[in-house]
């Protein structure tokens, strides 16, 4: 990403992730520390967590760190809903429609 080594940007005012507010300068001070995982950085900067879960701000953070797009972890969701009745060990009830 070019924009990561432009030294006439403000990486402070760079926000990667707008639902956490996360900055250029946090993902690069995160990097600094020895951080380079997409799963590290998420959890030291709070980047990818926010209400999108990463949906708009995936791409710009990976590039920030140098990771290329289809090494990154994904989200899974579960593969069928499930009732918390089922989960708490209650009666069996039919299948959700």
């Amino acid at each position: 990403m070019e924009l990561c080594q432009n030294p006439r940007v403000d990486a402070a005012a760079v926000i990667l992730c707008r639902c956490c507010d996360v900055s250029l300068a946090d993902v690069q001070a995160a990097v600094a520390a020895g951080y380079t995982h997409p799963e590290t950085i998420k959890r030291r900067t709070k980047a990818l967590t926010g209400p999108c879960q990463g949906r708009s701000c995936e791409d710009l953070v990976l590039a920030a760190i140098g990771v290329a797009a289809g090494d990154a972890p994904r989200a899974r969701p579960p593969g069928t809903p499930v009732r918390l009745g089922d989960l708490a060990g209650g009666p069996p009830v039919d299948p959700i429609p």
